[in-house]
């Protein structure tokens, strides 16, 4: 299932449009970050968004039987690191 990319407030959003059937396993398109290397001994650090459930960094919509759509949003806490790169 093919994805959208884009950036909002310095993160990277991707966007899967549904239905993904209930019961299933989903594994979410690769996303591949060109980023710009700062000085020398500076990480580059990615990590999931959303710091409460204000702010997610998850959120999905959830098709109930007799109830409809529910809303679903969760975030890490804390937040794993997915990748790290030192500039050298």
């Amino acid at each position: 299932m093919a994805g959208t990319v884009s950036t909002s407030g310095g993160n990277v959003v991707l966007t899967v449009p549904g239905p993904i059937a209930g019961g299933t396993s989903f594994t979410p398109p690769a996303v591949t970050i060109n980023v710009t290397a700062g000085s020398p001994g500076t990480p580059i650090t990615s990590k999931y968004a959303g710091t409460s459930f204000a702010n997610p960094g998850m959120t999905m919509t959830t098709k109930v039987a007799f109830i409809g759509n529910v809303a679903t949003a969760c975030y890490p806490n804390p937040s794993p690191t997915l990748t790290t790169t030192t500039v050298s």
